[in-house]
């Protein structure tokens, strides 16, 4: 630099040429604005559907064989038949199941509980307090927690009579079922 004068050399390239002939994002289309995140799926850990046949619809479309994310939407209505992060079908339920002696246990009130159920619940609090300061330690040092293990299974079969897809979603104590109708 001699005397303030900046040399061509040390000038952001960006300054001296036009706008780049093609977008930066293909299509127009933002990270966030891809349907993940649109329909705005819980957590990453979802079960592995495997589908070994090509899926045809009435359009022409077809779903490829492959290994898929099966999830189940907040409002529990709808199951996402995602692959690498795109929303590849909306599969509407039509059946959802709940243990109800599960949801009676972590939504029971006190007077309601019996003995040996307040000691499992107490235990269950004294377990969530030692994973709490554990991932306290974690944190500190960088380092990520082990996850625990939560049931998980997809299924897909075909139905003759009907001439549909069932597919079983299962995660936790929820059950949901939904078809694709080929």
């Amino acid at each position: 630099m001699i005397d303030g004068i900046v040399t061509p050399a040390l000038r952001d390239i960006d300054y001296l040429t036009p706008a780049a002939p093609y977008p930066v994002v293909p299509a127009g289309i933002t990270i966030y604005e891809k349907p993940i995140y649109r329909y705005s799926i819980p957590t990453d850990e979802q079960p592995t559907l495997s589908i070994l046949d090509y899926i045809p619809d009435h359009n022409g479309n077809f779903i490829k064989p492959g290994y898929y994310q099966l999830a189940l939407s907040n409002d529990r209505e709808f199951l996402y038949l995602i692959e690498s992060k795109d929303l590849v079908a909306i599969i509407p339920v039509f059946k959802l199941e709940e243990n109800k002696a599960e949801l009676r246990k972590l939504y029971a009130s006190k007077k309601e509980l019996t003995k040996e159920e307040k000691r499992q619940r107490n235990k269950k609090k004294r377990e969530e307090k030692y994973k709490k300061i554990i991932e306290a330690k974690y944190a500190k040092t960088g380092a990520t927690p082990p996850q625990e293990y939560k049931h998980m299974e997809a299924e897909i079969q075909y139905i003759k009579e009907g001439e549909y897809y069932l597919i079983k979603y299962e995660k936790g104590f929820i059950r949901a079922w939904g078809a694709i109708k080929s």
